[in-house]
């Protein structure tokens, strides 16, 4: 799919939803109100004890990067290509299963995302250094949303990081949380000299049914672990176990 969904072509040009994996049906608005979801205030709340773990956490750089898995990653697809060099993730949850090794390191963190009740898929911190861009882009699709909670933001204020879908530009300010549909093309700016930090969530689209987001976490499962549809029961049972312990949250102190 790919296609306008804006109100005027002259006025809404980046109205435009490019999508590979694509339900029918689900509305689209650039930003949605983050004060309608539950588990968005109750992360706001925790502001304040997530970006001082944070702190603390990134003082010892050289310690974090030995204990931890993947420790500000680059963009690993041709896809992600227009995030540029300076964009990096620091992974907590990815394709709904925690990595116990990061979520150890940031367990404040972990506990107030688990506890929040968000429907994650996917969860971690992203560095943008600046200055520099993001280049306009869509994540193909449409049956999960995308949710900022702005951790260390430069010039929090002034105007000088911002975040731009559907032609639509919010400033990211700190402590502040930002629902958004990255579907629709999208881009982001950090014009001062210092790297931006926020905490970054991919979440299943609230229209979707519990079925539908079963049935689409069970499709994705079965790519990564085949034997959940083998004809041998033993064979099926055993995917069934494996995914099943793979998706609990880790025991942190």
């Amino acid at each position: 799919r790919n296609e306008f969904v804006g109100e005027d072509p002259d006025v809404d040009c980046d109205m435009v939803q490019e999508c590979h994996s694509y339900v029918p049906g689900l509305s689209i608005k650039p930003f949605w109100n983050s004060e309608d979801f539950s588990w968005a205030n109750d992360l706001k709340s925790q502001y304040s004890e997530i970006r001082e773990e944070f702190d603390t956490v990134m003082s010892n750089m050289a310690k974090l990067k030995k204990e931890g898995n993947n420790i500000w990653a680059g963009a690993l697809t041709t896809d992600a290509a227009a995030y540029g060099e300076g964009w990096r993730t620091l992974v907590l949850m990815d394709r709904g299963r925690w990595d116990p090794v990061n979520a150890k390191l940031f367990p404040k963190t972990a506990k107030a995302v688990h506890k929040s009740g968000v429907p994650a898929t996917e969860v971690f911190f992203a560095s943008m250094e600046g200055p520099s861009s993001i280049k306009k882009h869509s994540d193909f699709t449409n049956f999960v949303l995308t949710s900022h909670l702005a951790l260390d933001i430069p010039c929090s204020g002034q105007n000088k990081c911002r975040l731009t879908v559907g032609g639509e530009t919010r400033e990211w300010i700190n402590g502040n949380v930002y629902v958004f549909d990255t579907s629709l093309l999208h881009d982001a700016v950090n014009d001062s000299d210092s790297t931006r930090y926020i905490l970054m969530l991919r979440l299943w689209h609230p229209d979707l049914s519990p079925v539908e987001r079963k049935a689409l976490q069970f499709t994705f499962d079965c790519l990564e672990f085949p034997g959940l549809v083998s004809q041998d029961p033993g064979e099926r049972f055993m995917a069934e176990k494996t995914v099943e312990a793979i998706r609990k949250f880790p025991l942190l102190e």
